[in-house]
């Protein structure tokens, strides 16, 4: 596939977009260069669901001009049996397409195209294709309407460092704020990947309460925490006491953001206000790391989830989500997508515009 980028460079300087299994070389470069770039843009984030949920398999689209990589698009599709499905990312974990000094604009409509070829080759199911990019160019309709389905729109609570610590602390509730600095029980913040299981169990028992919500496996966060990387691409943090782990969290990091995507707290941590210090935690510790925010993720269906995030000064990042549809399956894909959409009756899947 080829493409004028928007008149520039000599005719034969042209845009192509390709498929790979993997990431082609200087990927982390670009994730490094590219400011709006989330920790789910590491490879070892899709290689960890490739290689512990049966089925998914990786695929990576390189956007190269001249020989060189300029942009791109991480995804995975997941098989089964005849019938395919599209994310990027599962778990709406963000995949915009990447781009070199701010070229998203250009890019983003090629990344669509070959996104919706791939998708309509593989006749697929469903899927879904999230464009969470704070500070950066914002997702063109046109581009992501080529892509069949319906566009719906999810809101991530972001905590931005990027004046510094002290300002980030000024934008928290006064209330909240004044717990941070005079908490009423001495709770220990570390960052300790031994406590995985007891974390998980803590997240599981909190999320029944949540109306459609299904943990990830427990061998997915142990991937993730293995990976590695620099920075490593996977934190667990808790807060503990005397009795032991009060609140917990995993975090995924890259170069520029720190992600908070799964926790879970003890009830008795509720009344110590553990929840609020354990996330406060991983925000000092992401500012001195350089890192430019902390995406303390969405709350769809979870008002209350939702305010209390609010409290602590963040801003609201609103974003869309493509939900893939079944438009080009066969006649028993469309029906299969049917019975999927029933059984998910009851998730939030975000907003209309």
């Amino acid at each position: 596939m080829k493409s004028d980028p928007a008149g520039r460079g000599s005719p034969s300087s042209v845009a192509t977009a390709r498929w790979l299994d993997r990431a082609p070389g200087g990927w982390d470069a670009l994730v490094a260069g590219d400011p709006t770039s989330s920790p789910s843009h590491r490879p070892a984030v899709w290689e960890a669901f490739a290689a512990t949920l049966p089925g998914h398999h990786v695929h990576v689209l390189a956007l190269e001009q001249d020989g060189a990589l300029m942009g791109g698009v991480p995804l995975i599709e997941l098989r089964r049996g005849p019938f395919h499905w599209l994310h990027a990312l599962p778990s709406l974990l963000p995949a915009p397409p990447l781009a070199i000094h701010g070229r998203h604009a250009e890019f983003d409509p090629l990344a669509a195209t070959a996104l919706a070829r791939l998708a309509h080759d593989l006749r697929v199911v469903g899927g879904a294709w999230s464009w969470y990019r704070p500070g950066g160019a914002t997702a063109d309709p046109g581009a992501l309407a080529c892509v069949p389905g319906r566009t719906r729109f999810v809101e991530a609570s972001v905590v931005e460092l990027g004046g510094g610590l002290d300002a980030a602390l000024a934008r928290v509730g006064r209330k909240e704020r004044a717990a941070l600095r005079r908490p009423r029980h001495a709770l220990a913040f570390s960052e300790d990947p031994g406590v995985l299981e007891t974390a998980y169990a803590l997240h599981v028992a909190q999320s029944r309460r949540w109306g459609g919500h299904r943990p990830l496996p427990l061998d997915l966060s142990r991937r993730l925490l293995a990976a590695g990387g620099d920075p490593a691409l996977a934190r667990l943090f808790s807060l503990a006491d005397a009795r032991g782990v009060v609140s917990a969290a995993l975090a995924l990091d890259g170069p520029h953001e720190t992600f908070v995507w799964w926790s879970g707290t003890h009830p008795d941590g509720r009344e110590l206000g553990a929840f609020a210090r354990l996330l406060w935690g991983i925000v000092e510790w992401a500012a001195a790391r350089g890192r430019a925010r902390v995406n303390l993720g969405a709350s769809s269906g979870l008002p209350g989830v939702s305010s209390f995030k609010r409290s602590l000064g963040v801003t609201r990042v609103r974003y869309p989500v493509r939900w893939l549809d079944a438009t080009g399956a066969s006649v028993v894909g469309r029906v299969v997508a049917r019975l999927q959409s029933r059984s998910w009756r009851g998730r939030a899947f975000g907003e209309d515009e």
